[in-house]
């Protein structure tokens, strides 16, 4: 009973995720079973034949061939009902199947967008993709084959039983007592394997997660030396893996060989007192050879049932996962609201004070103003909270506890379509996604001229290295790809910045690849265009920061200076 109420669960929360495909996935359960009773009451049907043809001929009467050809079309149309209502039932699960798991990548897909950043951070870059991917093929896995099949083959065996019953019901009983022991058997199997089964798929999340760093990281660990580390490393991972993986397959693999060795048992148990029977006429001949037919196709639905178990008890862990992203509360952020604006971009921190993970802070106490139309540069050590401060002004991040406002606005009220159109930002690392270099540059924004758009990549510098491009403008690029240098990237990403014509304009190394004389031309360009604007540079560049209207020096999450420029 363990078996059936553990399936009934996993069929309940699929249902409720489902919706309203549940009643199309229970028509085609129902489907299945209709088409398998028509299957197994073949046997009993050529049994009540086989033992009228011994009666009629031990009478010496005459065995009516239109009969036999009645029931040979019977038996036929049993068949093709079979087959037909199976393959119509599989073609909508397998409909079902990828419309939910489509269905599920798009809401996953729109989660991601809509969490915090907070929670990306968290969560292993491995971990994440691998429940786009091995995750989703599990749970379709489940929807198209594993949920019907559970439901069919536990109930086919119930309905094998109760035949077997009609059949003989001394044989019956008897068969009856090794059912349970066989179940008992699975289920604890895996019970015990479900904890490993956990355990694989972190495993195998954390190795994901590993390679994306060995690749995208192999330089840094050729020239550190840090192979002999990386590699103990990630052995550690794979041993772990494989350790979860051995303990696993050890037990579900005995469930197989030893729902096997019961069935087997019963199966000699039947036959041995079959015979017993046959011979004392207790049982006919054609009851006895449908009751061995039963004992046989019973085994197959059998096994299925405690194989398909252990898979769903798989599969469920992975549908958890799935869920577990789907059920994560989303970041609060007020309604769109296109009357609003920022007027001039002042920026504001109030006693702000910050940490990425729980009592370890990033800032302390952090008070200071950007004031509209100047450029102000924040410099301090790496890692002294620079970053941070211009994470906080894009909204990616809530203060633990002050205020961070931009023209008296606190930026948790701020709508993010607000946020997006009056705030842009150059960071360290840019994004660029797969498209032209065009594309990158203009983005969403369609209603861009052509005069404008080479207007702002010769401020950036961007049109002096697209033109010795062979494809130009046209050139494909992408965030995995590395024909674009990083220089050149924050190119792009300035550009694309710049285009938006926002009131407040974050540039955190912005220019920092480039040669002093480049990185200067683009500089004085750039202040030509954003006159006016409220402007943060994060740098290490001297000569950039002796450029601009106030310098905020900060350390250790503090700020030590404010002073106007020298």
């Amino acid at each position: 009973m363990g078996v059936i109420a553990y399936g009934r669960n996993a069929l309940s929360r699929l249902e409720e995720y489902i919706g309203a495909d549940k009643v199309s996935m229970r028509k085609c359960a129902v489907l299945s079973l209709t088409a398998t009773f028509f299957l197994y009451i073949i046997p009993y049907i050529c049994g009540q034949v086989l033992d009228w043809m011994i009666s009629s001929t031990e009478g010496e009467g005459q065995i009516d061939l239109g009969t036999i050809l009645d029931v040979c079309t019977l038996v036929f149309l049993l068949v093709v009902v079979w087959y037909v209502m199976t393959s119509h039932s599989k073609q909508i699960m397998s409909k079902i199947s990828l419309a939910t798991t489509k269905r599920m990548r798009v809401e996953m897909h729109s989660k991601i967008m809509r969490v915090p950043i907070s929670y990306i951070d968290e969560m292993p870059a491995g971990d994440l993709s691998s429940r786009f991917t091995s995750d989703l093929t599990a749970v379709s896995k489940l929807i198209s084959t594993d949920y019907t099949g559970f439901v069919v083959h536990i109930t086919m065996v119930i309905a094998v039983l109760v035949l077997m019953m009609f059949t003989s019901p001394i044989l019956g009983l008897i068969y009856l007592i090794m059912l349970p022991l066989t179940i008992t058997i699975g289920r604890w199997l895996t019970d015990e394997s479900e904890e490993d089964f956990a355990k694989q798929k972190e495993a195998v999340s954390e190795l994901n997660s590993q390679m994306s760093d060995l690749i995208t990281a192999q330089k840094t660990i050729k020239i550190e030396n840090l192979d002999e580390s990386v590699l103990a490393k990630f052995g550690q991972s794979n041993d772990e893996f494989t350790k979860a993986f051995i303990r696993s397959q050890t037990r579900s693999g005995m469930i197989s060989p030893l729902a096997s060795i019961m069935s087997n048992s019963g199966y000699l148990i039947a036959v041995v007192l079959g015979a017993v029977l046959l011979y004392n006429n207790t049982i006919q001949v054609g009851m006895f050879l449908t009751f061995m037919i039963y004992v046989r196709m019973v085994n197959s639905p059998l096994m299925m049932t405690v194989t398909i178990f252990d898979e769903i008890r798989s599969e469920m862990i992975s549908l958890e996962r799935i869920l577990d992203i789907l059920q994560v509360e989303d970041e609060e952020v007020p309604d769109p609201d296109d009357r609003f604006e920022i007027p001039d971009g002042r920026a504001t921190f109030k006693d702000v004070s910050f940490s990425y993970v729980k009592g370890k802070e990033v800032l302390h106490s952090v008070s200071f103003e950007i004031r509209p139309g100047e450029i102000t540069a924040m410099v301090g050590p790496t890692a002294s909270g620079k970053t941070t401060v211009a994470n906080l002004l894009m909204g990616f991040y809530k203060a633990d506890s002050g205020t961070v406002e931009i023209d008296g606005q606190d930026v948790r009220s701020l709508p993010r379509d607000v946020l997006g159109r009056s705030v842009c930002a150059v960071m360290q690392n840019p994004w660029i996604f797969d498209g032209t270099i065009r594309e990158n540059v203009i983005y969403n924004r369609t209603d861009l001229s052509d005069e404008d758009f080479y207007d702002v990549c010769r401020i950036t510098g961007l049109d002096d290295y697209v033109r010795r491009l062979p494809d130009g403008y046209e050139t494909m690029v992408g965030d995995d790809m590395k024909n674009v240098p990083l220089a050149q990237r924050r190119m792009i990403s300035l550009s694309r910045a710049i285009i938006g014509n926002p009131k407040l304009l974050i540039l955190d190394e912005a220019v920092a690849g480039l040669d002093p004389i480049t990185g200067q031309a683009v500089f004085d360009r750039l202040k030509s265009r954003i006159d006016g604007r409220t402007v943060l540079i994060i740098s290490h560049n001297e000569a950039l920061i002796s450029q601009a209207d106030a310098i905020i020096d900060i350390e250790d999450g503090r700020v030590v200076q404010y002073r106007a420029s020298s």
